[in-house]
């Protein structure tokens, strides 16, 4: 089952939050609230045990298998994603419909809150992701791909005592420092997203993607 998604047994707390002019945390601050950079993450309780719910993410462990460029992870196993003389391997929603249509001339950039999968992995992410099975998929190895954004819900004091929520709220990141807008200081972070770049179609039936390939988390 995949480890990306939360479980029966778990819930995400993302208040009460302390609001003040410089910024928002939990009444109750803890050590692994906050990013490298100081973005507030909300907390994940319960055991993680039941059924996966598919649609809600795991914010913690989006965040893990995305934060390290050097160790990014599998979002099934949440062991090491497969990584090849061509990149890493990801899976994208399939492009359709036009004469430009990106698999018929080139891929371009791709931003993608997803994070990438094993070799092991791969046809199971493909399986289970409603998304992918709605809109279609691309499996793809991916040479280059810089961590270019924060999304989370925003919040705001208004002045008169009350508090504006923004959700889906997404500061782009500096690719150089990393650093956000001063307003990041007011969000509250559920997923990291990454710019796929210089992309090569590979197809999930090949035997040789398979080569050695074991599930990323066999070792536990």
């Amino acid at each position: 089952m995949p480890r990306i998604v939360l479980r029966t047994g778990q819930r995400i707390i993302r208040g009460p939050l302390r609001i003040t002019a410089d910024g928002i945390g939990f009444p109750d601050p803890r050590p692994d609230d906050r990013d490298e950079e100081g973005i507030l993450w909300p907390r994940v309780v319960g055991e993680e045990t039941g059924s996966p719910l598919y649609a809600d993410v795991n914010p913690l462990h989006q965040r893990a298998a995305m934060e390290d460029p050097r160790r990014l992870l599998c979002q099934v196993g949440m062991g090491p994603a497969t990584v090849t003389p061509d990149g890493v391997l990801w899976l994208v929603p399939r492009p359709t419909g036009s004469t430009t249509d990106p698999v018929r001339t080139g891929w371009p950039a791709i931003r993608t809150a997803e994070p990438p999968v094993c070799a092991a992995h791969a046809p199971v992410a493909a399986r289970w992701c409603p998304r992918l099975q709605r809109v279609g998929y691309a499996a793809v190895l991916v040479r280059r791909a810089p961590l270019v954004a924060v999304q989370g819900t925003l919040y705001r004091p208004t002045g008169d005592g009350q508090v504006d929520a923004q959700p889906h709220a997404v500061f782009d990141l500096d690719e150089d420092t990393g650093r956000q807008d001063a307003d990041a200081r007011f969000l509250l972070a559920d997923h990291l997203v990454r710019q796929l770049e210089d992309v090569t179609e590979v197809d999930l039936r090949d035997p040789e993607l398979y080569r050695d390939a074991v599930p990323c988390d066999a070792s536990r």
